[in-house]
């Protein structure tokens, strides 16, 4: 089950709000007071901009419709392969005429995601690798003291 598209997009950016959110809270030094010496302790959580990073792209992957397309993909592959199955069985010309066109809209829809797939690919691994090095850096930067 998905949810709508805006429903989506409202939910990821409530998310990262809320880890960078969390971050800054976490990320905030801490006195203690000791005999007569005051120490900063302040806990730098080495592995949270990694953590963002892989939030970031995971949910990235989210927005996007690829691995629905990649099901298709393969739901597809696998109705090719029952065809063919299929006119392996069925002999006659008339039965392998049918398997035929079904295996040529089989191939044009299968083409037609790969493409569209191929397409959004070209600019989401890019975009993605900017988007999670930003927040990479804004979570090392609001780590700092």
């Amino acid at each position: 089950m998905t949810l709508p598209f805006a429903a989506r997009l409202t939910l990821i950016c409530a998310l990262i709000f809320a880890i960078l959110l969390t971050d800054i809270s976490v990320a905030t030094p801490i006195t203690e007071t000791n005999d007569s010496f005051t120490h900063e302790k302040s806990n730098p959580l080495i592995g949270l901009p990694t953590l963002v990073v892989m939030g970031v792209t995971s949910f990235g992957r989210w927005l996007t419709p690829l691995d629905e397309w990649q099901s298709q993909i393969h739901k597809l592959n696998e109705d090719e392969l029952f065809v063919q199955r299929w006119m392996l069985v069925n002999n006659n010309p008339a039965s392998r005429e049918k398997g035929k066109r079904a295996i040529m809209k089989i191939q044009k829809r299968r083409n037609a995601i790969e493409k569209k797939r191929n397409r959004l690919m070209w600019w989401y691994y890019p975009t993605i690798i900017v988007i999670g090095a930003g927040a990479g850096m804004l979570t090392l930067y609001l780590q700092k003291d």
